[in-house]
């Protein structure tokens, strides 16, 4: 090949080495097509033992016969415009050869260099001569030039490198054609970002993307894949990134193709590629294949520890204790140096093997004495939840006092744990640390090893266990956190019992609760707040009996999840009854979603229509309700002072517009902006003029013209409204009107509307009927101030 890097192996084991004779050579990848599959694998003819024989004698005389099989080289050629090949000493002597065949590139940017001397010479010659301004045009040109040269060498650069990497695509047509040459594109694409160490999630996407596409493609043309690019693929495709999560999915084919194509693997390919094996789920042929090469791989110094620590995390996967100690004695007595971290997977497997339990916590304390003060927290972490998973929590927490009072206290064989470890606030900051990183498994596990210890766990602990657990939405750990919650509110009745009945003469009563703390108002609440997501109305009922016999007072967010439970429930009747219950019992401060819920609950909002026969009684029913919530007013109290949501503010306002209550609405809109200090966004303005819940159904009944004199409407208001506060000075003429007065203003707009319709409609009545209304809905003195300076304009 003409310029360009050759590739020879000599005494490499291969991707086909075996531990026997030379003549019988299993495949590293095991086939496991059928034979009409075009990646399967060649067979090698067997050969006799005298013809093996033969053959090794001939090798040896040629001196093709390397000292030891299981020492392996990669050596480069490069062969010359004279055909004449030559070998490369190293690895940046490669690279060159990769980027500037023959030296040409190279030769021309050293003409460059000795043009520039040239160049500067005269310069300096011309300046002394006084002619600087010829010189400074002698300089620019050079420069214009030299850097057009430069730009077309790099460019040349590049091309030399790209086009030895490229895919051939003679002899191709149609999207066979396409596929390669989108592979060749995505192959250049990654090779350059790979170069500035900025190969993004996109680039090893696409790459394995457009490399699967080309797969049947090259399968019958293995033999035109440049060398080279099988290093690009696997380099891209083999690293380790965070997010490459098929990385031995990309491994495991991209290594079965290069053996295809006859491209040798080195050691650590054949490593990654026999773990790719495994955990492509063939697993008795990825070990097979590992005792094969432990001759080879096990005994080469470079691929030793890395061969064998596969090894043992295979064994301990598959859960063979007996193989994976033997690995680990090897490891241990190898006069290799290697992180002592390397048996985790096995004190794992000794954790998970109830014989073995003792032995894994020998090589835990092996392991922290090896470490020392290099033991970090995630190495305990680690270890702890291999113990906790597999039920050993005793051992884990043996090993979470190490953590937490290293060198302290030792457990291990104490009758009785001290005081300073038999706590409930001690295991608490392990709960709490379990809890955080997602361990709900090993939380509840801790959960019952304390109450096996008499260690009674505190309500707060055990409410962060249900609330983690709940919101995870895991079927296994919402049915653990129902059962604990019940089991704390069952010692929380019980309690209550024993209160109620301690007076009793002569009689001793004991609780039964099992060692569970008393459930309070968050174990409540955190139920209620489950059951309203999942509309488990069913289970709401007993928990509300439950909440009564418990005689814990409610606050809000408990009460509005019964409340909106049974609006789902659609028992929407029962929400007021329920609230006013509440609040004579308890007193409880109800919030906005409390009202929401209440706004909610009426029949204008429940039913499609309100009859004319009942329009009488849903308009006391709604006043009543504005006047409740008046008398609440300071729990809508923030740090910006007196604030509504701006959906309940729309709810209240179209609750009245439903039941045609225009004085009720005029009133209520006067309220919500005085006392709440709301102001309705256009499109409430809107829906209140055209009188509908949804604008854009307005629109799709070709009714949209409504919509557009609407908005005509409220621009016109304000550009004169604009107009009077220029000529009184407000703001600039050609200043456009601040946001806020514009709110403002655009809710002014609204409330002249509903005044003029209300005047409009009662005529003569429209004053009585005012103080009538504003007494009801609780906003009497203020209509009255409000009605009289109406009259008097």
């Amino acid at each position: 090949m003409r310029g360009g890097a050759l590739l020879a192996v000599h005494g490499a084991p291969g991707f086909y080495y075996s531990l026997g004779k030379c003549s019988t050579v299993p495949p590293l990848l095991l086939a496991r097509q059928s034979s009409t599959d075009s990646f399967a694998p060649t067979r090698t003819k067997r050969r006799s033992p005298e013809q093996d024989a033969e053959r090794l004698k001939t090798l040896r005389t040629l001196g093709l016969l390397g000292a030891s099989p299981s020492k392996s080289s990669v050596n480069f050629f490069e062969q010359g415009k004279s055909g004449r090949i030559r070998r490369i000493q190293d690895e940046d002597e490669f690279g060159k050869a990769l980027t500037d065949p023959g030296g040409e590139l190279d030769a021309r940017l050293k003409e460059l260099e000795d043009q520039l001397q040239s160049v500067t010479s005269i310069v300096k010659a011309i300046e002394e001569m006084g002619g600087k301004e010829e010189a400074e045009k002698l300089r620019r040109q050079f420069a214009r030039d030299s850097n057009s040269d430069a730009n077309n060498l790099l460019e040349e650069i590049d091309n030399a490198s790209i086009s030895s990497l490229a895919i051939p695509i003679n002899g191709l047509n149609g999207n066979r054609q396409d596929r390669i040459h989108r592979l060749n594109n995505q192959i250049r694409r990654c090779s350059r970002a790979w170069e500035k160490n900025s190969v993004l999630p996109k680039d090893v996407q696409g790459l394995w993307k457009a490399y699967s596409a080309a797969r049947t493609t090259m399968s019958g043309r293995w033999h035109t894949v440049p060398t080279l690019t099988w290093e690009v693929l696997w380099r891209i495709l083999s690293t380790e990134y965070t997010f490459n999560t098929n990385r031995m999915s990309h491994i495991y084919a991209l290594a079965k193709d290069m053996q295809q194509s006859g491209v040798a693997l080195r050691p650590m390919q054949q490593i990654l590629a026999l773990e790719a094996i495994f955990m492509d789920g063939w697993e008795n042929e990825a070990i097979e294949n590992h005792r094969r090469h432990a001759s080879t791989l096990g005994a080469n110094p470079e691929t030793f520890v890395p061969f064998w620590q596969l090894g043992l995390q295979m064994y301990c996967r598959i859960g063979d204790l007996e193989r994976a100690e033997r690995i680990a004695i090897t490891i241990l007595e190898s006069p290799y140096e290697t992180d002592p971290r390397f048996v985790q997977p096995l004190i794992k497997l000794c954790a998970e093997t109830p014989t073995a339990v003792e032995r894994g916590f020998k090589l835990y304390r092996d392991l922290r004495a090896s470490l020392g003060d290099s033991m970090t927290i995630e190495d305990y972490d680690n270890i702890i939840s291999y113990f906790l998973a597999s039920g050993n929590t005793e051992y884990a927490l043996f090993i979470f006092v190490d953590m937490m009072k290293p060198g302290s206290i030792d457990l291990l064989g104490a009758q009785q744990y001290p005081p300073r470890v038999a706590n409930s606030f001690f295991f608490g900051k392990w709960l709490k640390r379990l809890i955080g990183a997602g361990d709900l498994e090993g939380a509840f596990n801790v959960i019952h090893f304390m109450k096996s210890r008499g260690i009674t766990p505190q309500t707060i602990q055990a409410n962060g266990l249900i609330g983690a657990c709940l919101r995870s939405g895991a079927a296994d750990n919402t049915e653990k956190a129902e059962e604990v919650a019940w089991k704390m509110i069952n010692s929380r009745i019980q309690f209550v019992e024993l209160r109620k009945r301690s007076d009793l003469p002569n009689v001793n009563l004991y609780s039964s609760s099992n060692g569970w703390p008393r459930a309070n108002l968050e174990t409540f609440s955190l139920l209620a707040e489950n059951y309203k997501e999942r509309s488990l109305i069913a289970k709401m009922n007993p928990l509300w009996r439950s909440f009564q016999q418990a005689e814990i007072a409610p606050d809000s967010f408990f009460v509005n999840q019964l409340l909106w439970s049974f609006l789902q429930d659609g028992k929407g009747e029962t929400v007021p009854l329920m609230y006013e219950e509440m609040v004579k019992r308890f007193e409880f401060k109800p919030d906005s979603h409390t009202f929401m819920a209440l706004w909610q609950a009426l029949p204008a909002n429940r039913f499609t229509r309100v009859f004319p026969k009942d329009l009488s009684t849903e308009v006391l029913r709604t006043r009543a309700l504005f006047a409740e919530m008046m008398k609440h007013v300071s729990n809508f109290e923030s740090k910006d002072g007196i604030e509504i949501d701006n959906f309940l503010a729309r709810n209240v306002l179209h609750s009245f517009r439903k039941i045609r209550d225009h004085a009720g609405l005029l009133l209520a809109y006067r309220g919500l902006r005085r006392i709440f200090n709301y102001n309705p966004p256009d499109m409430v303005v809107f829906e209140m003029l055209l009188g509908t819940l949804d604008l854009e159904r307005l629109a799709v009944r070709r009714e949209g013209s409504k919509l557009i004199r609407a908005r005509a409407s409220l621009d016109h208001y304000l550009a004169h409204r604009h107009q009077e506060l220029v000529k009184s000075d407000e703001i600039s003429d050609g200043e456009d009107m601040p946001p806020e007065r514009r709110n403002e203003e655009t809710g002014n707009f609204l409330e002249l509307q509903l005044e003029t319709a209300f005047s409009d409609m009662e005529e003569g009545n429209a004053q009585r009927l005012a103080v009538e209304a504003a007494e009801e809905m609780g906003l009497h003195a203020r209509a009255a101030q409000d009605t009289e300076s109406h009259s008097d304009a």
